[in-house]
C-alpha cells in the first residue's frame, strides 16, 4: 500500500513509519521544514517537506496514497493537554482532511485519545463507555472526530480512529514521565510522585504502531481502542524503572492529589480481533528506554 504519514517525525509518527517501511509498503513522510533529518533514509520513504496549514499538495498527488495516517498534533508534555493550540489543529486537520479526499483518498487513519473518554473503574468499550473529556486536549480530539467522520461519511471514504491509551518508549518526548523518572534516578535525585496512585494502560510505542499498521492493512472504518488492557499506576511504573536502576531508594511516593482524568485503561478486544496484540513487556520497554537515554 502507500501510505501518506502526517507528524512523521513525531514519537508515534517515526515509530509507524519504521514499522510500515519494514512492512513492505511505499510510505509519504510530512515533515516541518528542518526536522526531515529525524527521519531514516529507505528507499521506500519518500519525504516531504511541509506543515497542515501549508500541505506539499503537488509532492502528495504524485505520491498518491491510498490512505493517510494522520499522527500530527501538538504533543508537548506540560503544555498539551490544556494549549489553545488544540484547536488549531482541529481546524487544519479538517481542511487537510478536505484535500485528501477532494484528491481521491479513500482511508484515513487518525490518532484520538483515550482522553476523550469518562474516567472509569472499569475498562473503556468504544461501543458502551461514556465520553467525557476533561481537557482541551480530549475535548479537540472528541470534536476532530465527529468533524472527521462527517467528511468521510459525505465523501464515501473510511474513517478509523485510533484511540491511543498512554504511549512510552525510547524517542518519547523528554519531560514524559518516564523519561524525566529514568533521567533523574540515573543521576541520584530523588523522584516524589505527585499522583502516585494514577491508573493508566502503558502501551510501548511499538506497540501502538503495529496496532495503526494493522488498521490500515485491514481497511478498518470505526473507533478502536489502542491500549494493552492492564492497567498499572504511577508507582506501579516509577519503581519498575527504579528497579532497572538499582534506585528503588530514591523514588517517594508524595501525598496523593486527586487524578481528574483517570483511571483509563482499554478494553482492546475490538483491536485485538483484527488479529493484533501487545509483545513488548513493560519491564523490556523500559529498559530499552532508559539505554536510550544513555
Amino acid at each position: 500500500m502507500r501510505i501518506f504519514v502526517t507528524g512523521a517525525t513525531g514519537f508515534i509518527g517515526r515509530a509507524f513509519v519504521r514499522q510500515a517501511v519494514a512492512g513492505g509498503h511505499a510510505v509519504g513522510a510530512l515533515a516541518r521544514p528542518g526536522s526531515a533529518a529525524a527521519l531514516s533514509a529507505h528507499p521506500a520513504l519518500t519525504v516531504t517537506v511541509g506543515t497542515l496549514a501549508m500541505p506539499p499538495w503537488k509532492d502528495l498527488t504524485r505520491f498518491a496514497p491510498d490512505v493517510c495516517v494522520h499522527a500530527a498534533w501538538i504533543t508537548d508534555a506540560g503544555v498539551y493537554r490544556d494549549s489553545p493550540e488544540n484547536d488549531r489543529y482541529v481546524d487544519e486537520s479538517l481542511a487537510f482532511a478536505t484535500g485528501l479526499f477532494e484528491r481521491g483518498v479513500g482511508h484515513v487513519v487518525a490518532l484520538g485519545t483515550s482522553a476523550e473518554y469518562r474516567p472509569s473503574a472499569q475498562p473503556l468499550d468504544e461501543a458502551r463507555s461514556p465520553l467525557g473529556p476533561r481537557s482541551p486536549y480530549g475535548r479537540a480530539k472528541h470534536a476532530l472526530r465527529l468533524a472527521l467522520s462527517e467528511q468521510a461519511r459525505g465523501a464515501g471514504a473510511r474513517l478509523a480512529w485510533a484511540r491511543i491509551f498512554q504511549p512510552y518508549g525510547a524517542g518519547e518526548p523528554s519531560a514524559r514521565l518516564c523519561s524525566t523518572v529514568a533521567r533523574r534516578l540515573a543521576v541520584g535525585e530523588r523522584v516524589t510522585l505527585d499522583t502516585p496512585g494514577a491508573v493508566r494502560d502503558w502501551i510501548h510505542v511499538d506497540d501502538v504502531a503495529t496496532a495503526l499498521l494493522c488498521l490500515v492493512e485491514g481497511r478498518v472504518d470505526t473507533v478502536v481502542n489502542v491500549g494493552s488492557g492492564v492497567g498499572r499506576t504511577v508507582e506501579d511504573v516509577a519503581r519498575t524503572i527504579a528497579d532497572l536502576l538499582g534506585r528503588r531508594d530514591l523514588v517517594v511516593a508524595g501525598a496523593e492529589a486527586a487524578d481528574v482524568f483517570g483511571p483509563l485503561v482499554a478494553d482492546p478486544a475490538r483491536l485485538r480481533r483484527l488479529g493484533w496484540k501487545p509483545r513488548v513487556e513493560l519491564a523490556v520497554g523500559l529498559s530499552t528506554l532508559i539505554e536510550g537515554l544513555r
